[in-house]
């Protein structure tokens, strides 16, 4: 059981499949969830979910590309609930197209969605965890950050997503501070067809899609206490898929 009983944590792409399991999961193991995303309606069915696990749990909605809405979050977070402690960055928006079909705007675009809101998160929370010498931040990523065909945008975007948790890491190592990245595979999503599904499990060593639990878990053990000594790594998530391209992680 992972350890994050009374701890404070904010969760961004809360609504989403992969960021309501990582809410659930947290909350279940006593951690006071603060579920962060654009859509009130969402927030606030997940956040009534959540109060039946932990009575604690609360939502924020917010545009998460804007830094003063951030900053006025996390003030109003810390005043009811104290500081945070536990950060996780799920963002995750993807253009499947040919790098030549990439205009500039939704290359910017990629950025925008999956790059920029983490780093005005963690600027805003991070000193914070750094004072109080405590903190664990779990960037979600993709497995797709290795390189895929069509995927040139989306790809670049998460590799900056790898490169930011590693430098991070080191700047925060001796403040009590772990940072570390879940790279997803293929995870089950309520707009995938069977079909979808069937031409995805055929590239899995395991023989079967992921599911959004899979991904909470992982992110479970980032976030909790038993992880002290693990910072700066990446968690491939993702059924061994990632073997296939051992050469180049």
């Amino acid at each position: 059981m992972e350890e994050v009983k009374n701890r404070v944590a904010v969760v961004t792409g809360a609504t989403d499949e992969i960021g309501s399991a990582v809410c659930r999961r947290l909350a279940g193991n006593g951690a006071i969830v603060v579920a962060v995303d654009s859509d009130r309606q969402k927030v606030d069915g997940l956040v009534a979910e959540l109060t039946k696990i932990n009575p604690k749990a609360m939502g924020a909605t917010i545009d998460t590309a804007s830094e003063e809405q951030i900053r006025s979050m996390i003030a109003d977070v810390t005043a009811k609930a104290g500081m945070i402690d536990i950060l996780v960055n799920n963002f995750d928006h993807c253009d499947a197209k040919a790098l030549d079909d990439v205009s500039r705007d939704q290359w910017r675009l990629s950025f925008d969605r999956n790059v920029d809101p983490i780093f005005f998160m963690i600027r805003e929370i991070l000193p914070g965890m750094k004072a109080r010498k405590y903190g664990r931040v779990v960037n979600i990523g993709s497995l797709s950050y290795i390189g895929l065909p069509n995927l040139s945008s989306y790809a670049a975007a998460k590799s900056a997503i790898f490169g930011l948790t590693r430098s991070l890491a080191l700047e925060s190592a001796r403040d009590g501070v772990t940072v570390n990245c879940v790279a997803k595979g293929d995870i089950a999503t309520a707009g995938m067809t069977e079909a979808d599904i069937e031409a995805s499990v055929k590239a899995i060593p395991v023989r079967r899609i992921g599911r959004p639990e899979d991904v909470a878990k992982a992110v479970g053990f980032f976030a909790s206490d038993r992880s002290p000594y693990v910072t700066g790594q990446t968690f491939f998530v993702c059924g061994g898929k990632s073997i296939h391209f051992s050469m180049s992680i």
